[in-house]
């Protein structure tokens, strides 16, 4: 149940608030969302996601280990 056919009704509100704070973390990317204005709560399955596209993972560099000589 998308929130922006109901965005009237303060029950809905205080549930996707309440929501957003249990799970600041977007179900896709993992990735923190600062404010609930940039998350789109589903209510009905309970996460959250970003309301854009997720912003690029960082990327993390690995140090191969040194060859062994033998």
């Amino acid at each position: 149940m998308p929130l922006s056919s109901r965005h009237d009704n303060p029950i809905l509100d205080q549930i996707a608030r309440d929501t957003f704070a249990l799970f600041p973390h977007c179900h896709r990317c993992g990735q923190r969302i600062e404010r609930i204005e940039d998350a789109d709560v589903r209510v009905h399955v309970q996460r959250v996601v970003h309301r854009t596209a997720c912003p690029p993972a960082a990327t993390v560099e690995r140090l191969m280990p040194p060859e062994s000589e033998g």
